[in-house]
């Protein structure tokens, strides 16, 4: 019986660790943006310190592209994510969203703090 308390006590110690550890507060979690609260700053003028990052093929950029965002492909972020001010607020736009997602965790984990990825990508945007 007392194998049992201590197990029981060991589980619920561990799940309160692991819960707090995984608190999106304390967490690298990269913040979506909606394509409407996107288009609203955009409306109202979204300043300075924001950068837009398209991180699609060239192609697909010179096509159609989010107004003022700046081009640095996916396959190339690694190498040119420096040339990214820390101090700005970065947010990642791709197709659908993961290389996005893929991209801020990168940026957080080099000391990045504003990093906001667009639910849906480009093709949320376009609807």
């Amino acid at each position: 019986m007392k194998k049992v308390y201590l197990w029981v006590i060991l589980i619920s110690l561990s799940s309160l660790i692991i819960g707090g550890c995984a608190n999106p507060k304390n967490s690298n979690q990269v913040q979506p943006i909606s394509v409407t609260e996107l288009k609203n700053q955009l409306d109202t003028g979204i300043g300075n310190n924001t950068v837009i990052v398209d991180l699609r093929e060239s192609v697909l950029y010179n096509n159609e592209h989010i107004p003022g965002a700046i081009l640095i492909p996916f396959a190339d972020f690694e190498k040119q994510y420096t040339q990214l001010d820390k101090n700005k607020r970065i947010i990642l736009i791709c197709h659908t969203g993961p290389m996005g997602d893929a991209a801020g965790q990168l940026l957080k984990t080099k000391g990045y703090e504003q990093v906001l990825n667009l639910d849906g990508g480009m093709q949320a945007w376009d609807k």
